[in-house]
C-alpha cells in the first residue's frame, strides 16, 4: 500500500477528526441544507422576532424523545426555541448530530411581512481536506528516508 492509499484508508474528514490548520490539512465550510424551518407558529418566535436578523446564528438540539419523530432536530436562537427542521429532510443531519459531528447553523431568509411567518436556516459541516503540498508529497515514489522533510523545516 502506497502512501496515498494509507491516507485514504484513514478516512481522514469523513470520521469527524479534528486537526489544526497545518500546511497539510485545511478545513472548507460546506453548505449541507438550506431551507425553511416548521412549527414557527407554535414556539416563542413571536417574543423573538424583531430581534432576529438574517446571519444570526441558530442552535441545532436533536430531540431524542419526540413522540412522533425519532429524527427530531430543534433549532433555537440563544434560548429561544424557534421550531423544528422538517421531518422528511432531518435524517442526515439527526445522524450527524449523533455522531458529534460540528454543524453550524444561520439565518439565510427571514420574512415577517406574510401572515405565516418563514425562517429559513443554512446548515454547514466542515470538511478536513488534504492541502496540495500532502498531495504532492504523498504522490512522490522515492523511500521515505529520502524524501524532503517539509514538516520540519517548515515549507
Amino acid at each position: 500500500m502506497n502512501r496515498s492509499d494509507f491516507i485514504k484508508s484513514l478516512g481522514l474528514g469523513l470520521s469527524g477528526i479534528i486537526l489544526p490548520q497545518t500546511l497539510f490539512f485545511q478545513t472548507k465550510h460546506v453548505k449541507i441544507y438550506d431551507n425553511y424551518i416548521r412549527g414557527t407558529q407554535y414556539y416563542q418566535f413571536d417574543k423573538i422576532k424583531n430581534v432576529l436578523k438574517e446571519g444570526d446564528e441558530v442552535l441545532l438540539k436533536r430531540d431524542t424523545e419526540n413522540l412522533h419523530d425519532s429524527f427530531a432536530i430543534e433549532v433555537y436562537f440563544q434560548n429561544s426555541k424557534l421550531g423544528y427542521i422538517a421531518a422528511y429532510e432531518n435524517i442526515v443531519l439527526a445522524n450527524m448530530l449523533d455522531q458529534h459531528i460540528n454543524l453550524v447553523a444561520k439565518i439565510s431568509k427571514l420574512d415577517l411581512k406574510s401572515n405565516f411567518y418563514q425562517i429559513a436556516i443554512m446548515v454547514y459541516a466542515e470538511l478536513v481536506i488534504p492541502s496540495d503540498k500532502l498531495i504532492v508529497m504523498m504522490n512522490q515514489e522515492i523511500r521515505a528516508d529520502d524524501t524532503i522533510d517539509l514538516y520540519r523545516n517548515n515549507l
